[in-house]
């Protein structure tokens, strides 16, 4: 009985794994992509970098890859950014997602020395609006929300537009995200149960009932 039973919970985990999400992370480090270490060594336009992922290929448009980047102690790594100095470089940075995604988190790096207010929004109305202390006060933060479109948008919103240097790295997509007031900058986000879960439970106690039976009626 115990082996029987042990096949059966084996079984159920098998259903219900395949519909469990998957990360899909970014990291530039990790793809091999390198650029110089400052925007004035950098090409004078937007580089346009593509990166293939399990679920669909991930555009980003706006900006340069910097790697080791000079004055950036929050994150020395290679990053995409962008900054104005008359050359082309354009503010917002947009993702293009192969496929609409299902909740997105994302690295944004102020590399400015003054605290400077940002939004990151897809192209469904969801979006999230937050300030960057000054890249030495740590100037780094994760930003989540519930995306569900196929485009994201990092913009530097504060004024004068045409005064923005920031930068974007670890981006992760197509996983249940929970953020809370100490954990993420916007409102909680409800993470699904996968379907096959209740359908788990169920077999469970559907189990544990008959092998009751069983010994209610040996004893």
């Amino acid at each position: 009985m115990r082996m029987k039973l042990a096949a059966a919970l084996g079984l159920m985990a098998t259903i219900a794994l395949p519909l469990s999400a998957g990360a899909t992370v970014i990291n530039f480090d990790d793809q091999g992509i390198t650029g110089p270490s400052t925007f004035a060594a950098a090409s004078p336009s937007p580089q346009t970098i593509v990166v293939p992922t399990a679920d669909g290929n991930v555009t980003f448009e706006g900006g340069v890859v910097l790697a080791n980047t000079t004055a950036l102690p929050a994150n020395q790594t290679s990053l995409y950014g962008t900054a104005y100095f008359g050359n082309g470089l354009s503010n917002p940075i947009t993702l293009t997602f192969e496929n609409a995604i299902t909740n997105f988190l994302i690295d944004v790096v102020n590399g400015l020395t003054t605290p400077i207010e940002y939004t990151v929004a897809d192209n469904l109305g969801n979006s999230s609006t937050f300030t960057l202390p000054s890249n030495a006060a740590g100037g780094i933060t994760t930003i989540g929300f519930a995306a569900a479109g196929t485009v994201v948008t990092v913009s530097s919103v504060t004024a004068p537009t045409n005064i923005f240097d920031f930068f974007v790295d670890n981006i992760t997509f197509n996983v249940p995200i929970e953020c809370g007031p100490d954990g993420c900058t916007t409102p909680p986000v409800a993470v699904p149960v996968p379907a096959a879960l209740p359908i788990f439970a169920m077999g469970l106690l559907g189990l544990g009932l008959v092998q009751r039976r069983r010994g209610q009626s040996a004893a």
